[in-house]
């Protein structure tokens, strides 16, 4: 085995979570399509669209508030079961991409300080991490209700910076989103490694321009030096 090249491997990484170290709209198609089962109303993809609408949010359980009620079925303990089984698919759906887990206990093994920037609230962002087994991984989770902001505001990846004790341009970002993480990260003099393969809505973004691209996670393996 080669000898690790300490100087070349990043000290500070901060994680973006969903689609990035597992498939979550992989998750929430599950769990939509779990609701609209119970409900015995619509189509799974129907509900994803109310969740996509940003009229309440991607994470909100008003939007299968205002399925219900669109289609005319909504009584409160038909809403109460869906948005439990939506939880529970939800959680139970979620599991990382290959390679996640080994390249994590790698970066670890070689100090490498890392933490977690989602848009997740810190409540879901905690049940998520803890059920794919890699919380231990980070230092800490820098969420919307930490910061005051969400991606790609800056404030947000310097909250996030901070958790490491690290300047912003001293920390790489991995995430699957050119516009939420890539963009604010090369305007932060980051390092960006746009995690290609967790990004489901592959809407082309030709002037962001990443400084590495992964078709699987496990490429970090080799971008690293680990």
């Amino acid at each position: 085995m080669a000898e690790i090249t300490r100087d070349k491997i990043p000290e500070y990484v901060l994680f973006d979570m969903d689609n990035t170290l597992y498939d979550f709209h992989f998750a929430k198609t599950q769990s939509c399509e779990a609701v609209t089962n119970l409900a015995g109303s619509g189509e799974g993809m129907e509900l994803f669209r109310y969740f996509m609408s940003g009229t309440h949010g991607f994470e909100h359980h008003n939007n299968i508030h205002d399925f219900l009620e669109d289609r005319g079925i909504f009584e409160p303990r038909l809403y109460e079961e869906a948005c439990a089984v939506y939880e529970e698919v939800k959680i139970g759906s979620l599991t990382l991409y290959p390679g996640v887990e080994e390249t994590l206990l790698l970066l670890a093994d070689a100090g490498v300080s890392m933490a977690i920037i989602t848009d997740a609230e810190s409540s879901q962002a905690e049940k998520r991490l803890a059920a794919t087994g890699v919380r231990d991984y980070f230092d800490g989770v820098m969420t919307p209700d930490r910061s005051g902001v969400r991606k790609p505001k800056p404030e947000m990846f310097h909250a996030a910076a901070a958790i490491l004790k690290c300047d912003v341009q001293d920390a790489w970002i991995v995430g699957d989103s050119p516009k939420r993480e890539i963009e604010p990260g090369n305007l932060l003099g980051m390092t960006t490694v746009y995690a290609k393969y967790g990004d489901w809505i592959g809407i082309p973004y030709p002037r962001i321009k990443p400084n590495y691209t992964l078709q699987s996670f496990s490429d970090l393996q080799e971008i690293m030096h680990l």
